[in-house]
């Protein structure tokens, strides 16, 4: 029997979601204090993504295998009691799998929802620079739209990804990415323009989302063509596609899971 946990972060103090040493992490400080609440048994969390430093959370899914009978709401609420102020636990709930097999989110959630959020204002907003990228520039979004629709399908995204990332297989398979514009207040009583990109499919490479957003974000500017994203595909060429855009303004919305539940 496995514990699921959906939960939330604020990415900006850890140093990424998996175990670095003498780093703060995510996993780390579950694992930390599902310790201190199972009265010293060493606790094995598995996650399903692997978000990097700086990157948010609003629905990382997590599991677990409990040493004590303790119930799931029984979990959360002494994990809830324990956790730092920029992690909570939203759910918990158990599942079984045949011949007691572990359950693995990584493996088997049914695809993951990313949301970059960017800003086109000049004033510092201590309440909103946490979670978005600040532009100093307008974004031509219909451009952005026209690029962003050669992203859906089946490619090979090996130019949309960290130069260290290790994976063998690059082909991954999307199945959304929007970008929107909304007007927002800002702090000091003016309206200011939010840009939302949102991004869906079943797997993601390292940093992904991010060098996808940056480069939507150029073609925004005018510093690439819309065909630009065509191009990379095609080239597998890091220079083909734009730059890494920052951290903070990337969000795991939600990890899709059967019968998925946002909060027990």
């Amino acid at each position: 029997m496995s514990v699921l946990l959906r939960i939330a972060y604020d990415g900006t103090e850890f140093r990424g979601y998996a175990p670095q040493p003498g780093q703060r992490t995510v996993q780390g400080v579950l694992e930390e204090h599902l310790r201190d609440l199972f009265f010293g048994a060493t606790i094995d969390v598995r996650g399903a993504s692997r978000t990097d430093a700086g990157v948010h959370a609003h629905g990382q899914l997590v599991a677990f295998d409990k040493t004590l009978p303790i119930p799931p709401e029984g979990i959360l609420k002494g994990l809830n009691g324990r956790l730092p102020a920029d992690v909570a636990v939203l759910a918990a709930w158990e599942e079984a799998r045949p011949d007691d097999v572990a359950v693995e989110p990584r493996f088997e959630n049914g695809g993951k929802h990313y949301r970059y959020q960017l800003v086109r204002d000049s004033a510092t907003d201590p309440f909103r620079d946490r979670f978005t990228w600040r532009l100093d520039q307008d974004l031509d979004v219909d451009r952005m739209r026209d690029a962003a629709r050669d992203f859906i399908g089946t490619h090979d995204f090996l130019a949309f990804r960290a130069r260290d990332c290790q994976a063998t297989n690059t082909m991954r398979t999307m199945t959304r990415v929007d970008v929107r514009v909304c007007e927002v207040s800002g702090l000091h009583g003016d309206t200011v323009r939010s840009f939302v990109i949102d991004v869906e499919g079943q797997a993601f490479l390292k940093r992904m989302v991010r060098v996808m957003a940056g480069t939507l974000v150029e073609i925004g500017r005018g510093h690439l063509e819309p065909s630009a994203v065509a191009r990379a595909l095609h080239s597998g060429v890091r220079s083909d596609a734009g730059a890494t855009a920052p951290a903070r303004g990337l969000s795991l919305i939600e990890v899709k899971w059967p019968g998925s539940r946002t909060r027990s």
